[in-house]
């Protein structure tokens, strides 16, 4: 018997139908057997494809965890910290991940506290900061042509 990412117990017989996990990580961190990195000075086009693939994936978990930590303040430093061993912070991640789907599929909306500062809290929608994004993306975008073509 053996523990898997979550901290759930594996039999050993359904450890063979288990594929090993690897963690992504930025530039920041070393590369190491379980924690995959971009690689810095690409020199073939395999290695410019990963890149890309392992750019796409960690953008996909930057956003959500930003989304996690929306609805879940004590997954937010800001609100809370989770002072618990590793295997029960991985617990309350996958709970609050399970409680996410839910909540998205009942569409329950975000809620953020009030900018008056009184403790109160708005609902908040989501795809404003979409919104945001794309202006950020288009104001990047201006500043490339202007100074960099």
């Amino acid at each position: 018997m053996s523990v898997d990412a979550t901290g759930r117990e594996v039999d050993e017989e359904e450890e063979g139908d288990t594929v090993e996990a690897v963690d992504v990580g930025d530039s920041g961190y070393p590369n190491l057997s379980w924690l995959l990195t971009s690689v810095r000075n690409p020199r073939t086009r395999a290695e410019e494809l990963y890149n890309e693939a392992h750019g796409r994936t960690q953008t996909i978990i930057e956003r959500t965890f930003c989304l996690l930590k929306a609805r879940f303040c004590c997954l937010h430093l800001k609100g809370g910290s989770l002072y618990y061993s590793p295997k029960k912070v991985c617990q309350i991640i996958v709970a609050c991940c399970m409680l996410h789907i839910l909540a998205l599929r009942r569409q329950v909306p975000f809620l953020q506290e009030d900018e008056a500062g009184d403790g109160s809290v708005v609902a908040v929608d989501p795809a404003d900061s979409e919104d945001e994004e794309a202006e950020d993306e288009d104001n990047r975008s201006a500043i490339i042509r202007q100074y960099f073509q």
